[in-house]
């Protein structure tokens, strides 16, 4: 994480190369990325717990006893509990230097701002689990269906829906066409750019 303020560009590109980085010092190789490897990560404690203790959050982390726990809902989907590992880890991975790196996002509002950064966690989940030249590869060679790439990285079809319209490889047939000419950049549809 470079020491000093980003971009919302920047830190998706960060972000990008952050979980590049881990896939290769982590040894991982694909197409499912072997989330549970970050379990076994120092100073890194993942507890699980039932959806009625946590009825509103797939997960949260924070610094506890001298190690870093995550604690992701249990009774998730796979891919979500997967996905929610991931975004986590982000938070630990940006806790260092989160205060400098992403001081401007949201240009003053505290709202905006705590969107953002939960995107750009998102966005490295997304990039973790769903490596942009595994993705495109796998696609390449003919697994074009949304479910079966899903099913190949261990993600949800919702993730991989959006992960393929960000890469590129297809079109959000959801998005209403007024989005594609609004003045202040607003997405109106549900669709977030890093899931």
């Amino acid at each position: 994480m470079p020491q000093r303020t980003l971009t919302l560009s920047e830190a998706y590109q960060v972000a990008e190369l952050q979980a590049a980085k881990l896939i290769e010092c982590l040894g991982i190789t694909g197409p499912a990325v072997d989330v549970a490897r970050l379990t076994e990560l120092p100073k890194i404690e993942v507890r699980m717990e039932p959806r009625h203790r946590m009825p509103s959050l797939a997960g949260f982390s924070q610094w506890a006893d001298g190690r870093w726990l995550i604690v992701v809902n249990r009774d998730g989907p796979t891919g979500r509990r997967r996905f929610t590992l991931a975004h986590e880890f982000k938070h630990v991975l940006d806790h260092p230097s989160y205060k400098v790196a992403y001081k401007h996002l949201g240009r003053g509002d505290q709202t905006k701002h705590d969107q953002q950064i939960e995107l750009v966690c998102n966005y490295f989940a997304a990039c973790f689990l769903m490596p942009r030249t595994w993705v495109k590869r796998a696609y390449a060679s003919g697994i074009q269906d949304e479910e079966a790439l899903a099913g190949l990285f261990k993600v949800s079809v919702e993730a991989m829906h959006n992960r393929l319209i960000f890469l590129g490889l297809i079109g959000d047939d959801r998005r209403p066409i007024a989005d594609y000419f609004r003045a202040d950049g607003r997405l109106t549809s549900a669709r977030t750019v890093a899931a």
